[in-house]
């Protein structure tokens, strides 16, 4: 600001403007050095005004540090001079006490001190001089008293300066600072002054407010000084408007009948149009209490001369302050009639007045959040009447949100405008809450502009994290219209949860609570009281902690005191404060099919509500389009909620899955992909992918092709051998696996049949998979598909597990059905299934005996044949063994131990000398291992030993139900009832006649071969003691049985035998082990056929690897270029073409994917099968009779409306009822 007499640039700076911790110290750094940057690398000055400069304007001693590192070193150089103006004695203090940091500047020629604008003057020109205003009034109206003296441990000699505004103490004597001599001058302001008291005649105290003890001071002219200075005083007094002198209140009356005629003036000088109102007189009697005459007076000049409206409303907020809490009651009285003027200058051509507008806006809200004491008054007087002004509206809620976003989200500033939105709100709900939705919506589709990894890194995500609020604070007592606006806020909501800080994702999960609450106590709608239940229960069942979980909030006790902390700035709000909880999109799974049955329950009621069509739209609108952060969420919501589907959608979720894969590799193992988020988007929107094509499948019309092909969809997903995609992939080989059986696909032909025949178009690519992983469906499609299963004992989540289990299981019953044929009978095809499953089936071990050796295991078993009779499926004994073949969905009894998650041993679990037993090399044995192995020798006899080993506790009690599945679409078919009664009827035969190991029945070495790895990849990678001694059980049956093949797996078993030779003392599982050591040695005189290379020879070494536990270092970049090719194929072989896709999608009628701007109309179409479980609590709750877990419906009622039955996630274990849930068990629907 100007120049000195040098023609160096000056700069100033005013130290009192500097507010400890109420200004950022690293901005004014940072300003002031993008102020000097142009100009510091040539000579400049400073001045510093230090007038009235206090502790209050401090720099904090780390903070003064930084100024002398933080800048360029020719900066600092090239500081010509730097004048400091009117150093007072706390600054003195100040240099004294920082002494050591400001050594540098003592003495120094560069640092001059001026005390007067006179000496400035030598330096820097008077009209090139920009002291403040206030600095400079200082020396104008000065009366000085020279030769005072001012009394304290040390007295000083001083003058008294008395201005206008001030009292100035200067010292007569110069004082050291920093080195050089200084005048020191202490600026006291008349609004300081709190008393000033004469001594007597020669001696006077000043108590100013900031300082703890007066002031003494000595003078000859004491009473002239104490006079000048209750004068300033005074004049400063009367300058309040809120101090009315005593004498004043005396002429009230006066006053008033004054100002009353100089109303009447200005309305005739002005020509207001107050329709005869007033008339000027004297002597009227005008009473105190005249507010309503005043408000009437208001009301009347804002309706006949609104063009007076912003000057009057910019006087009203600038009296506001300063005015008392009476008279500010009155000012919101007289601006309330004005503020309905405000949207005639919005629609002004002249910017300037919409921008005055603004500022007005601006000002308003300032207040708002300013006022305290007036907080409940301005809400609703202000923002009542200006959420009635329909025009006004957008306008306000940009200066809501950009007031927000300055705050940042959980400011006060934030909060407050949250919380004012209500106020908004209750002059017109509908269209506030249209607004406030809609902007929430619109912004949400901008992220698919420029979209982020995450919604948290988004430009406009303080946006979005702001209006979420403000929706939590409207959601209240139905503020958002939940009759119209149901969609968008379930979608904004399965958008949003367990995203951002904690108080943001427990506001979110308030949200849903105060939604449903609103459903239930809206007067727009009328539920029956079966809805309201389900509402009710919903209402709990949010509240439970394992929905905290779900929306990330797990750790809190009470998610309505995080989302409303007391203290606004909380470490809860800070992105970078918090710790993140991991979001499965199987959570989401959830929360959205809960969501679904609240949204259905209530469409019931409402046959004509279009709520689900328009949610639909909503998530297929994001489903479809890239957006890494709200892409796999939206494809999860599509699929849970859709009622149909066409194959174009299913392309289009096919294609996604396409272009994802390859994202997941970029040269990269899957370790170094997960640390990259592009890569991890990508592993989450397969994910989301393969639970679309889940969800979706049933609503496929029944001759679509792609009922087949989604099996293969799975097993190239379980391929990319990836934890959290492998439990996908098993969700979606489930659901594929049910909808065929439902579909009556394996009644005349077998799994093989069927899907190795829709294969066909795909054999070149799917043969190039087969050999990447080394499992060949075209050698034997049963034991591949066993081997990609095995994988799933070893995953982390019991979830999957028993998924794995119930898989196999169902497998084994389908490739009994064509044969119409006891499903555990050992033949070529059903071996694979029953070996994966003797460790997790006791019935699998009881119906599938040894031959050659009395198992340990079962010897407690009554091995009795039972005769063959018929039993009914429908019929449950609970007293005698059930020995029915259960349906393929229906729950296969297995050990509770793989149900439970301090049973299961996860990778985490496993102990470091047995990780590096499972790193045993499968190369050619060594001859040392060899010698081990041969070495042991005893007597066989002794091996077959009669000791029994104890029985696995509670074998048969521990199945978990499995998830209810989505039924495929039947419109076009009949479904007999006589299936469901009599095609499960079958004999079962529990005679040792049926023999896991035949040589008999497994003639083919190939299968032979198989058999003993599946079962010798178990022995290698189990950890549990039960399992390994099943297994060396049939392994020592195997090694008799079938001695040429077995040298086959005699790497997978070398380590594992060294080990329990060499420090197991179970005597029974030591004794299978000491037999299969004594078969072996028993044979190796004849040499044996098959070497362990033999399974490369038909496409199986990679069964034993692929098989165990998940690799976190995979070859995913050569393998996803195989998945893309494949993919591809399938899309161009059983997927319409465009034309095709057209018509189907002429058929859908698409719905406005924004809230409509008024009230719309519900309506949906009413074929929509709504059903859940939760609905039918009163109907079939306590039941007679029935078996809930194998109750069967006729197909007429559980094909109606719609062609299916919602389900819960096929990827996950059905929600199991507690205690607390208040909710019933949901009953199994068997087809």
């Amino acid at each position: 600001a100007g120049t000195s007499k040098c023609g160096n640039p000056v700069f100033y700076y005013v130290a009192r403007r500097f507010k400890t911790g109420q200004i950022n110290g690293d901005l004014l750094i940072y300003h002031v050095l993008l102020t000097l940057k142009p100009y510091y690398a040539k000579p400049y000055e400073i001045v510093v005004d230090l007038t009235h400069v206090g502790p209050s304007n401090r720099f904090k001693t780390d903070f003064l540090s930084k100024w002398f590192v933080v800048f360029p070193g020719f900066a600092y150089e090239n500081v010509a001079a730097v004048y400091v103006y009117n150093c007072n004695t706390w600054v003195r203090e100040y240099t004294k006490y920082h002494e050591r940091l400001l050594t540098g500047l003592k003495g120094s020629k560069r640092l001059q001190f001026i005390d007067s604008p006179v000496k400035l003057a030598e330096h820097i020109e008077p009209d090139q001089q920009k002291l403040p205003a206030a600095t400079l009034a200082l020396e104008e109206d000065l009366k000085v008293f020279h030769n005072a003296l001012k009394l304290a441990h040390r007295d000083t000699k001083v003058s008294i300066k008395v201005g206008s505004t001030a009292v100035q103490v200067t010292s007569a004597e110069r004082t050291r600072v920093l080195g050089q001599p200084v005048f020191l001058n202490d600026v006291y302001y008349a609004s300081e002054v709190e008393e000033i008291c004469l001594v007597d005649e020669s001696q006077f105290t000043l108590t100013m407010a900031n300082q703890g003890t007066p002031l003494t001071f000595m003078h000859q002219e004491c009473d002239a000084i104490v006079q000048s200075i209750i004068h300033i005083r005074t004049r400063w007094e009367l300058s309040q408007p809120d101090s009315i002198p005593q004498h004043t209140k005396v002429q009230f009356q006066v006053v008033q009948s004054a100002a009353y005629n100089l109303l009447c003036a200005l309305t005739c000088t002005f020509n207001l149009k107050i329709e005869g109102q007033l008339l000027e007189t004297s002597g009227l009697c005008i009473p105190a209490n005249n507010t309503l005459f005043i408000v009437s007076i208001s009301k009347t000049l804002a309706a006949n001369e609104p063009h007076l409206t912003l000057e009057f409303l910019e006087e009203c907020i600038s009296g506001f302050s300063k005015s008392s809490i009476e008279l500010k009651h009155l000012c919101l009285e007289y601006m309330t009639p004005w503020l309905l003027n405000l949207v005639r200058f919005c629609k002004h051509n002249d910017d300037a007045k919409r921008q005055r507008v603004t500022a007005i806006l601006d000002k308003l809200i300032t207040m708002t959040i300013n006022e305290k004491q007036m907080y409940p008054s301005i809400q609703a007087k202000i923002w009542g009447s200006l959420g009635q002004i329909t025009d006004l509206l957008d306008v306000v809620l940009d200066s809501f949100i950009k007031t927000s976003a300055t705050g940042g989200l959980g400011s006060i500033k934030a909060e407050v405008m949250a919380d004012t939105a209500v106020a908004l709100a209750s002059g017109n709900v509908k269209l506030v809450s249209n607004k406030v939705i809609g902007r929430m919506c619109k912004i949400i589709d901008k992220t698919c502009l420029s979209p982020t990894p995450t919604l948290e890194q988004h430009l406009m995500w303080d946006d979005i994290a702001i209006l979420a609020r403000y929706m939590l604070m409207l959601s209240f007592n139905n503020s958002l219209d939940v009759a119209a606006h149901l969609p968008y806020l379930f979608h904004v909501v399965t958008l949003l949860v367990a995203t951002g800080p904690l108080s943001l994702r427990a506001s979110t999960h308030g949200l849903v609570i105060n939604i449903i609450h609103s459903l239930c106590t809206c007067s727009q709608l009328n539920f029956s009281e079966e809805t309201k239940q389900v509402l009710r229960l919903s209402l709990t069942e949010f509240s439970l902690p394992k929905f905290y979980l779900l929306f990330g909030i797990s750790k809190v006790k009470s998610a309505a005191v995080i989302a409303f902390r007391s203290s606004y700035r909380d470490r809860s709000f800070s992105p970078g404060s918090y710790e993140r909880e991991t979001f499965a999109l199987s959570s989401l799974e959830t929360v959205t099919e809960a969501l679904l049955e609240i949204m259905e329950a209530c469409m019931r009621d409402i046959p004509t509500s279009k709520w689900l069509d328009q949610w639909t739209e909503l998530a297929q609108k994001f489903a479809f389009q890239y957006n890494p952060s709200l892409q796999p969420r939206a494809l999860v919501v599509f699929g849970c909620i859709s009622k149909r589907v066409s194959h174009g959608q299913i392309k289009q979720i096919i294609r996604i899955l396409s272009k994802a894969s390859p994202l997941l590799s970029i040269d990269r193992g899957l370790e170094s992909c997960l640390k990259g988020p592009d890569n991890y988007n990508s592993q989450v929107l397969i994910e989301a992918t393969v639970i679309a094509l889940t969800k979706l499948q049933p609503l496929l019309s029944k001759d679509s092709p792609m009922h087949k092909a989604l099996f293969w969809v799975a097993v190239a997903v379980l391929q990319l051998d990836e934890v959290n995609l492998y439990s996908a992939g098993t969700a979606l080989l489930e659901q594929n696996l049910h909808t065929l059986d439902t579909m009556r696909v394996f009644n005349d032909k077998s799994p093989e049949q069927v899907f190795m025949e829709i294969r066909r178009p795909l054999e070149w690519h799917c043969k190039q998979m087969d050999h990447f992983v080394g499992l060949n469906f075209n050698a034997n499609f049963n034991f591949a598909l066993v081997g990609h299963l095995l994988k799933g004992y070893r995953h982390p989540s019991t979830h999957t597990v028993a998924r794995t289990v119930r898989i196999l299981h169902t497998l084994l019953s389908l490739t009994s059905k064509h044969l119409k044929c006891d499903k555990f009978e050992v033949n070529t095809q059903s071996v694979a299934y029953l070996a994966a499953l003797l460790t997790v089936s006791e019935e699998v071990r009881s119906r599938c005996s040894l031959k050659h050796r009395k198992s340990l295991l079962i010897s407690d078993l009554s091995m009795d044949p039972v005769p063959m009779e018929t039993i009914s499926s429908q019929i449950t004994s609970p007293s005698s063994r059930n020995l029915q073949e259960p349906q393929p969905w229906t729950s296969p009894q297995i050990s509770d131990r793989y149900l439970s998650t301090h049973h299961y041993p996860t990778m985490g679990q496993i102990s470091p000398r047995t990780r590096k037993s499972m790193s045993l090399d499968m190369g050619q044995p060594s001859q040392a291992n060899t010698k081990k192995l041969l070495g042991t020798r005893k007597s066989f006899d002794h091996l077959i030993s009669d000791s029994k080993a104890p029985k696995r506790p509670e074998m048969e009690s521990g199945m978990t139900t499995p998830p209810k599945m989505r039924r495929v679409a039947e419109n076009d078919y009949e479904i007999e009832t006589q299936r469901i009664g009599n095609s499960h009827l079958r004999k079962v035969s529990v005679s040792e006649s049926n023999v896991l190991l035949d040589e008999e029945v497994l003639t083919d070495p190939k299968v032979q071969a198989l058999l003993l790895t599946v079962l010798a990849t178990q022995v290698k990678y189990t950890t549990d003691d039960f399992d390994q001694r099943i297994l060396y059980e049939y392994l020592a049956e195997a090694s008799v049985v079938f001695p040429k093949v077995f040298p086959v797996v005699y790497n997978l078993l070398d380590s594992k035998i060294n080990t329990v030779l060499s420090m197991c003392q179970d005597t029974n599982l030591l004794n299978p082990v000491h037999g299969i050591v004594q078969s072996v040695v028993y044979h190796e005189e004849s040499p044996p056929q098959y070497q362990p290379s033999y399974l490369q020879s038909f496409g199986f070494n990679g069964l034993w690897r692929f098989a165990g536990p998940f690799s976190k270092q995979t070859q995913i970049p050569d393998y996803a270029e195989l998945i893309v090719k494949f993919l591809e194929a399938l899309i161009d072989s059983y997927l319409p073409t465009a034309d095709e896709e057209r018509g189907e999608e002429q058929l859908r009628t698409p719905t406005s994917p924004y809230p409509p701007t008024s009230q719309s109309q519900l309506s949906i179409t009413a074929n929509l099968n709504l059903s859940n479980s939760m609905t039918s609590l009163a109907t079939s709750q306590h039941s007679p009779g029935v078996d809930k877990e194998n109750i069967q419906l006729s197909p007429s009622s559980a094909l109606s409306n719609g062609g299916r039955t919602r389900h819960g996630s096929a990827s996950q274990v059905q929600k199991q009822r507690s205690a607390g849930s208040f909710k019933r068990p949901s009953i199994k629907k068997i087809v």
